[in-house]
């Protein structure tokens, strides 16, 4: 394995899988730093906390989770900063591997490599994800690597270009190519005031319109940023961000249609659906509910994961109307499963607050008692992306 591979199956066969996975939380030249800068436009960055346990969970995913026969994972990149550097231990085989430092030298060499790679089989696919702080004006995305800053003339040479580098990967022969970019894309005007827009950041790939020599395929890519342009991304101090826990938990059903040969597939735009429903659910997102907003304003559609098992539906349980919540003791009961109870939350943090369970596909019957004489009850079929169901007075 090289200086950035995590993960490497050299029987995965030329038609397969690599992903590139990066997590940016320690930044040396930003506040909290070993040495921040003083550059007003870095002023109310900081330290993260998120990005690294955020790219740990989705490498972890890719290896234990991640399923397409027609493109194996034959290999994961890993890049880290971190407070308190850890090697990263694999799934499978528990082996530890020491990650290296995402600074922007390193990122450039490994966004080289995974190019390479991708470059083995126009079937191929390539997989990268980003977590960390970003800038954006307009449609163009700067994501910040963890020595943001370091040149005090020309601060961007800390960032990679993002949106030069998803065009000049029209360059690769993967055919398939697949991004998620989990950082804000709020415009830094002071930056942009003070060192203008011709450079954005490294450019590692750069290409136009034209496919590589020998490809017969026609690029087909899909762009997933964590919210709309011009807005703020929201992570959470030591967890997973919300927009990454949101595609993992779609990942493994809620985006999953069975539309071919009842087979469960997660595409591209089921996907989508998915996760911007996850993000709009109170009980998943809390105060950012409807306010941070995913987007894949880039996208083919294909598939992209294969389920080896039913899926696993989001339910919330809620009374009508729902001020009845905290004081109902909700049942739920289906075949084969073991009966699940809640009783009055006369306390709850979120008062009114639905119940939300993950529950197999079937169906099931819901009951809730919110007093003497009003038992209300109702029959839910389960399916993916997820359900809610409020309990009236009959």
């Amino acid at each position: 394995m090289t200086g950035f591979t995590v993960h490497l199956d050299e029987n995965a066969g030329p038609a397969s899988t690599h992903a590139l996975v990066i997590g940016v939380g320690k930044y040396t030249h930003l506040d909290g730093g070993e040495s921040p800068t003083t550059h007003v436009g870095a002023a109310g960055m900081r330290q993260l906390s998120s990005p690294p346990l955020s790219a740990r969970a989705f490498a972890t995913w890719l290896i234990n989770g991640y399923n397409e026969p027609l493109k194996p994972l034959a290999s994961v990149a890993l890049l880290l900063s971190e407070a308190t550097p850890s090697p990263f231990v694999h799934p499978t085989t528990h082996e530890e591997h020491v990650v290296q430092a995402a600074t922007i030298d390193n990122i450039e060499a490994a966004v080289k490599e995974w190019k390479r790679r991708g470059d083995a089989d126009e079937d191929s696919r390539l997989v990268f994800y980003f977590c960390g702080h970003g800038v954006s004006q307009g449609t163009d995305v700067s994501l910040f690597a963890s020595d943001m800053f370091a040149d005090e003339e020309s601060p961007f040479n800390g960032a990679l270009d993002f949106g030069a580098l998803w065009r000049g990967l029209n360059r690769c022969l993967a055919s398939q190519q697949i991004f998620f970019v989990d950082a804000c894309r709020a415009s830094s005007d002071r930056l942009i005031s003070r060192f203008g827009t011709d450079n954005r950041g490294k450019v590692p790939i750069s290409g136009g319109e034209e496919r590589p020599e020998g490809s017969a395929k026609k690029r087909q890519h899909a762009v997933y940023y964590a919210t709309l342009d011009g807005e703020k991304s929201h992570a959470r101090h030591d967890s997973v961000s919300l927009f990454t826990e949101a595609l993992i938990r779609s990942l493994k059903g809620p985006g999953s249609q069975n539309i071919h040969n009842n087979v469960w597939r997660v595409s591209v735009d089921s996907l989508s659906l998915a996760m911007r429903l996850f993000m709009a659910e109170r009980q998943f997102a809390g105060t950012v509910a409807g306010v941070q907003v995913p987007v894949n304003p880039e996208a083919f559609n294909f598939d992209f994961h294969v389920l080896t098992h039913d899926p696993v539906v989001p339910v919330y349980i809620g009374c009508d109307p729902a001020h009845d919540n905290d004081r109902a003791e909700f049942v739920v009961r289906g075949t084969g499963e073991p009966e699940r109870r809640r009783g009055p939350v006369f306390e709850a943090e979120t008062p009114n607050a639905e119940w939300p369970q993950d529950l197999s596909l079937g169906t099931y019957e819901i009951e809730a008692t919110v007093g003497p004489g009003d038992v209300r009850r109702a029959s839910l079929v389960t399916h993916p992306p997820l359900r809610h169901i409020g309990l009236a007075k009959p």
